[in-house]
């Protein structure tokens, strides 16, 4: 069973321009990052692993 989906919600999309993530790690365009619409924050690597997983952990808990 899935989650609810709300407005706002993290989401993976890909890189439209080089950057840094909120925890140092560098991406390049086209890469998959994970992506938070509210904030702006931009998770990449293991990061954006571990801020997906924990994303859907809490998700979970909701529903």
């Amino acid at each position: 069973m899935t989650s609810k989906r709300y407005q706002g919600d993290p989401y993976w999309k890909r890189a439209t321009v080089d950057g840094v993530c909120v925890k140092g790690t560098p991406y390049k365009k086209g890469d998959r990052v994970f992506f938070y619409p509210r904030t702006g924050a931009i998770y990449a690597g293991e990061a954006a692993q571990r801020a997906s997983a924990e994303f859907d952990e809490l998700a979970a808990m909701e529903g």
